[in-house]
């Protein structure tokens, strides 16, 4: 019996998942207009039609219909559309068992050519309510962001990241509040706040305080999306000393107000 097999192992291609944040098929004005500073997530978006285009380090570039582009996590710009847009777009994450976001950290963005037809396939797909039409779509996307990657300076491994950083990320993912200290990890993790500091900095590419702040971000943007707290409530949810500093820190990143981000979150 011959048994061939490969050299990525099972547990390499099981730690590796893709986490869809949001998803749909907008149609929109001048309205698309923002700034996205260092997010925490990728976004995937096929210009079905229209003008769109992007401002990245002082140059103007057009998001092309009938195109994918992918615009990695960490990747800041900002947005907007001389007229019109209509487009598909994937709030993503590509994680490790850490939960990493392997698509982040890069120089530029990603295009590709895509085929009108499976994207009318995929409209179709969002408008519906069959889960198993949503898994397809699903692994559709994962599809689309793999063959984008293949030749691209963005790495398909999982980090290998020490014990302390492990359970750092673990800790602030599950407790997103702009109160946690960099003592406070520290301590939970058994290590010196410099060594904690210097770890994460050199293994993730970013400060603790740097990944505290994408991870309330998050998931402060997760809430403004999906429910009907006040901004009062998500202040305080998120460790914010009142709602008005909360405001201004999530207007200086994302360059819209709470309110405005909430009524026209298509970004």
């Amino acid at each position: 019996m011959l048994v061939e097999k490969s050299a990525v192992s099972c547990d390499e291609v099981n730690r590796i998942q893709l986490q869809l944040l949001d998803w749909g098929h907008a149609c929109t004005a001048r309205e698309w207009v923002g700034n996205i500073r260092d997010p925490a997530y990728a976004r995937l978006y096929y210009i079905c039609d229209g003008d769109p285009y992007i401002v990245f380090a002082g140059h103007q570039l057009p998001l092309q219909p009938g195109w994918w582009h992918l615009l990695p996590g960490g990747f800041s710009f900002r947005h907007a559309c001389r007229s019109r847009m209509e487009q598909l777009y994937f709030h993503i994450q590509l994680v490790d068992d850490t939960g990493v976001n392997l698509l982040r950290r890069t120089d530029g963005f990603l295009s590709r050519r895509g085929d009108p037809e499976l994207a009318r396939s995929m409209a179709k797909a969002l408008q519906g309510g069959d889960l198993a039409a949503c898994l397809r779509l699903r692994q559709q996307v994962f599809g689309l962001v793999l063959d984008m990657l293949a030749g691209s300076p963005i790495p398909l491994r999982p980090a290998r990241h020490s014990a302390c950083v492990r359970e750092a990320t673990a800790y602030i993912r599950s407790h997103p509040t702009i109160q946690l200290t960099v003592r406070q990890l520290a301590e939970l993790a058994h290590v010196s706040e410099r060594t904690l500091a210097q770890t994460f900095r050199e293994e993730m590419g970013l400060t603790p305080g740097q990944y505290m702040d994408e991870q309330v971000f998050l998931q402060a943007e997760q809430l403004l999306r999906r429910t009907d707290l006040s901004i009062q409530q998500i202040s305080d949810r998120l460790g914010f000393c009142d709602p008005c500093y909360f405001s201004r820190r999530f207007h200086k990143r994302y360059g819209l107000s709470p309110k405005q981000y909430r009524k026209n979150s298509l970004i």
